[in-house]
């Protein structure tokens, strides 16, 4: 589909339509069984799903140009300009839809250049290349596509639905549980969202949270009583956001290839069954649920408080992580929590802070860690002194100026000082900066002292 890019900036909402659509249809396609999708940028409706093989088959421009001609009548300079006009409408629509360069070859897991290699050959190589282990489908694999699935069907049921259509919402699914986020101006689609979603195959629980913005928490293991859960949900209140936690199951820690967490739904028989007990339950051990990284226990402690955006459990390389933070826009802070937890503590602190370097290259939302997160929202002793120095020299360059006033003046203005201009001038370069920075950073100690930063 190409389409003028001037309209593109009124449709946000219809793009969220859009791809929830695409989606869920790929999805279902996906979890039938082998699919080959002949496309250009279907590989993107994707991100975390580790088994999807990415392919880019190139044409040389002389054979696009001779196909256009055969298909379309055209001139060869009208094919060209044909070829031209059809390309860069394809850029501009990919970038409008998942804000990235379509041509860049990180995008793709392979890209077949056709004009030494023949077609029969590429198949053969391809076929081949698919049955390696990196391509099969994976329990961690179907998991983590039936979270996309039932999110896509959840998003678009929404949009559908004429009384939520209008609505941006971001919706996230992990095993069986939607969560819905909504910004304040939508606050009249909460009730709704229940019994809109209420026929949807597979759901278990329905949450929604209210959030102008959201934030991420990348981790290995997550517990609500840490202090980093403290700092984080401050945060949240404060900017009025929804804390959204994205688990790392990767290689290193052994769980590339293992289940999310699983939640068995109630079964209820039907009353005609032989099964059918009127209601009455025989006293059976219930199977519990093993929370091994405390995402539940961190789920429910984030609803507690209103600040749930949703869980989801990434498999891969660091490569598979910026790929999927990359088509996505809507955080505002990212935090690093508890990563590389096997490691030493030393590879620990050098893994993390070239994750967190990585991240921040490669992605707008700001990047932190937990002890920066730390440092920023605790006033102790040393933002104590850095206070007190602020003020001090503030007050001095404020005294200093304002009690000498005349002098000041006569020095800046008078002429007997004419031959001392350049050192007035200098004057003002060296103290307007120095005076508004120990101001504006002794300002910035008492906000942060109330809370107020």
């Amino acid at each position: 589909m190409v389409k003028p890019p001037r309209v593109y900036q009124r449709l946000g909402v219809e793009r969220e339509h859009y791809l929830a659509c695409i989606t869920s249809i790929l999805c279902k396609h996906a979890l039938e069984g082998d699919l080959v999708y002949h496309g250009h940028t279907g590989h993107l409706l994707f991100p975390g799903i580790p088994h999807i093989f990415r392919v880019r088959v190139l044409a040389e421009m002389e054979h696009r140009i001779a196909s256009v001609m055969d298909q379309l009548n055209l001139s060869r300079e009208k094919a060209i300009d044909y070829v031209t006009a059809v390309d860069s409408d394809r850029d501009k629509w990919v970038r409008f839809l998942y804000g990235v360069d379509w041509h860049a070859p990180l995008n793709y897991d392979l890209v077949v250049n056709l004009t030494q290699m023949g077609v029969e050959n590429a198949s053969t190589a391809l076929c081949v290349m698919a049955e390696l282990p990196d391509f099969t489908l994976t329990p961690a694999a179907k998991k983590a596509l039936q979270n996309l699935y039932l999110a896509s069907r959840a998003r678009f049921l929404l949009a559908h639905d004429k009384r939520t259509g209008h609505a941006s919402v971001k919706v996230t699914a992990n095993d069986g549980v939607v969560q819905v986020t909504y910004l304040p101006q939508d606050v009249e689609v909460a009730p709704l969202v229940p019994e809109i979603l209420d026929s949807l195959e597979g759901l278990k629980e329905v949450h929604t949270t209210i959030a102008k913005t959201n934030i991420l928490w990348l981790g290995e293991n997550f517990d609500p009583k840490t202090e980093l859960f403290q700092n984080l949900t401050k945060v949240a209140k404060k900017w009025d956001a929804a804390v959204e936690i994205m688990r790392l199951a990767t290689e290193e820690n052994g769980e590339a290839a293992t289940e999310s967490i699983n939640v068995t739904p109630t079964v209820f028989a039907d009353k005609d069954s032989e099964s059918y007990d009127g209601g009455i339950e025989e006293d059976v051990e219930e199977k519990q649920v093993v929370d091994t990284a405390g995402v539940l226990a961190t789920m429910d402690a984030l609803k507690k408080v209103d600040c749930s955006g949703g869980s989801s459990t990434l498999y891969g390389d660091k490569e598979t992580l910026i790929n999927t933070l990359g088509h996505r826009t809507n955080y505002n802070l990212v935090v690093i929590g508890d990563v590389y937890s096997s490691r030493p503590e030393p590879v620990k602190r050098r893994l993390s802070s070239e994750l967190r370097s990585l991240l921040s290259d490669n992605i707008k939302a700001p990047v932190v860690g937990e002890e920066e997160l730390k440092a920023e929202l605790k006033f102790d002793i040393k933002d104590v002194l850095r206070l007190a120095s602020f003020l001090l020299i503030a007050l001095i360059l404020f005294l200093a100026v304002f009690t000498n006033q005349q002098a000041v003046i006569t020095f800046l203005t008078g002429e007997s000082y004419k031959s001392w201009r350049i050192l007035a001038v200098l004057g003002i370069l060296i103290f307007v900066p120095v005076f508004a920075f120990t101001f504006g950073s002794s300002t910035r100690q008492v906000l942060k002292f109330f809370r107020l930063d």
